[in-house]
């Protein structure tokens, strides 16, 4: 996969790291069903990240970071809980 006629539009404010809200229920079905889920930035696997305080994951790709957002899971579909916000040293702060 590549970025040309990708459906992973640039996010303003975290361009490089986002996936669209609309791709993460195609992309989380293919995950939960078992499938490796290939990045279309880099076709390395996307890999789940949980916070479990929050009952909220997000799949990342494990080489070049491009990221959904944070969702929940419920009975009837996906809660989309939006973004994570980049602090100015460019991290997460969940290191």
């Amino acid at each position: 996969m590549t970025d040309e006629g990708s459906s992973f539009p640039d996010v303003e404010g975290n361009p490089a790291n986002t996936v669209s809200n609309d791709e993460v229920v195609r992309l989380w079905a293919r995950f939960r069903g078992g499938d490796v889920v290939p990045c279309p930035r880099d076709d390395s696997a996307f890999a789940l990240a949980v916070d479990g305080a929050a009952k909220s994951y997000r799949l990342v790709c494990t080489k070049c970071g491009l990221s959904s957002p944070w969702f929940g899971t419920t009975p009837t579909g996906l809660v989309l809980r939006g973004h994570s916000t980049l602090l100015e040293d460019g991290s997460d702060g969940s290191a």
